[in-house]
């Protein structure tokens, strides 16, 4: 009985002393690692403005990928009459397609 205490005792604080990160935290941080030495271009932010204005929709998501040796912006546009888009921009050139 006394040993089933003992390793209760380790076994708690091994998992206490493991940090808990959510998943989503660490999606966040696999992104600012990836993204960190990303050459200056177009950010996230600038994509979504072009891509309002061009298309003159809402924005309901937008998120940074890396395509192959690319990096570039996923933008999914909602407009007026309903009609869902979806717009890759090079973080690079800030080329639209």
């Amino acid at each position: 009985m006394r040993t089933f205490w003992h390793l209760l005792l380790v076994t708690l604080s091994l998992v206490a002393a493991v940090p808990s990160a959510t998943a989503q935290e660490l999606i966040d941080r696999r992104q600012r690692r990836d993204f960190r030495s990303q050459p200056a271009g177009i950010s996230l932010e600038q994509a979504v403005e072009m891509a309002q204005r061009r298309f003159r929709a809402k924005v309901v998501r937008a998120e940074t990928v890396r395509n192959g040796d690319r990096v570039e912006h996923r933008i999914r546009l909602l407009s007026a009459d309903g009609k869902v888009r979806n717009v890759s921009v090079d973080a690079d050139s800030g080329a639209m397609n």
